[in-house]
């Protein structure tokens, strides 16, 4: 059987010159021709205010994606990043001198609180807000791995000292808004309303871009060896759904507690890959950084809006930030926010706090008002 060095897996060019092949299926030659991208990586700081690279990268017929970025990095030497992130006690302050690896397999800090990302904000501001904006507008809508994420093409700002060889990624985010025109003049008085619909994602969960960021630590941290077997979660379904489709996709070994009887079947059909456990219970500074480097100008006022059902952040704010006392949840609709004891309470009480943030509750016949109201714009 006669067979084609087109599809023949042990062929190599010793060149990588354009070059004319023939097909059996084809009489006419085929012009492989490279693909032009650009380059989308920060250079380095000069006079304060650093253009951008203007080096243009080309993609061979035979590449993929990852192949391209490989050797481009390994080109121009760009495998070491200039920016960091660590682990530090939540809200510890200036004066704490506790402070983690990313590297490190930990989930609290030494004295059992929470841990949260700091930024090495000061190399961040040898770059300008203008370079800074520039530079990820550039990344939108490209193909070059990993910048064409909506997440990944501000990796600097994300999870800097990742290899993009460990990042895990499907181009997500970058979605649309969309033009709500008849919801805003009907019932919002706007005439000129624009949404985002976060559940425009690969796998329906708004958690998705948050989601990419764990697994592709996770990764990191198996590549290294690190005593990490696999990844689990209690969800109600939006973070499962996430989590371990970003899990599967990577090769991670998953499993998901879903809380019995309280999720939509929608909900139920959203794991990938996933060991799946039914339980009869109930499981309870981006901003500052976009302000701090110029992107913005002000942190918007935070509003929050829980269900009725299950409203502890409402009752605490009502009280006047007084002792926080958790409820138990009742059934709500909004079987995702059914969660009467937040683990993340003090977090939530500090974002709010800081942007004069207000919260509301709504019922149950208002939510679903509200959803009927939704599909008129």
């Amino acid at each position: 059987m006669a067979t084609s060095s087109l599809f023949n897996p042990t062929i190599s060019f010793p060149s990588r010159k354009p070059k004319l092949q023939s097909t059996p299926k084809f009489r006419n030659p085929i012009l492989r021709i490279p693909k032009a991208t650009s380059d989308s990586s920060p250079s380095p700081p000069t006079n304060g205010s650093p253009p951008l690279s203007t080096l243009k990268n080309i993609r061979y017929a035979d590449e993929n994606i990852k192949d391209e970025a490989c050797r481009h990095r390994a080109a121009s030497g760009e495998d070491q990043s200039n920016f960091s992130a660590k682990y530090v006690p939540f809200n510890a302050g200036p004066n704490s001198a506790e402070c983690h690896s990313l590297d490190e397999v930990i989930y609290r800090s030494r004295s059992g609180g929470l841990l949260d990302i700091q930024h090495d904000v000061e190399a961040l501001k040898k770059y300008d807000g203008a370079y800074w904006r520039n530079l990820f507008d550039s990344r939108v809508g490209k193909t070059t791995w990993p910048y064409g994420s909506g997440v990944w093409s501000k990796k600097e700002w994300v999870l800097p000292e990742i290899d993009p060889d460990n990042i895990v990624d499907a181009f997500e985010g970058n979605s649309n808004l969309f033009w709500a025109e008849r919801f805003g003049k009907q019932f919002l008085g706007m005439n000129d309303l624009w949404v985002k619909h976060c559940g425009i994602s690969h796998t329906g969960s708004f958690k998705d871009l948050g989601m990419i960021v764990l697994v592709s630590q996770v990764n990191r941290l198996r590549k290294l060896k690190r005593p990490v077997v696999g990844v689990g979660c209690a969800s109600s379904g939006d973070t499962s759904a996430a989590l371990l489709a970003y899990c599967a996709s990577a090769r991670i070994p998953s499993i998901v507690f879903l809380p019995a009887n309280k999720i939509s079947m929608a909900q139920l059909f959203q794991p990938i890959a996933a060991f799946v456990l039914s339980i009869d219970t109930d499981f309870d500074g981006c901003f500052k950084m976009c302000q701090e480097l110029g992107l913005v100008d002000k942190i918007p006022r935070l509003v929050c809006a829980e269900a009725a059902n299950a409203n502890p952040l409402y009752l605490h704010y009502k009280s006047g930030w007084k002792d926080f006392k958790a409820v138990k949840a009742s059934s709500t609709f909004a079987s995702a926010i059914q969660i009467g004891d937040p683990i993340s309470i003090d977090r939530a009480v500090y974002t709010l706090q800081n942007s004069n943030g207000i919260i509301e509750e709504a019922t149950e016949e208002e939510l679903m008002d509200a959803m009927a109201q939704a599909v008129l714009s």
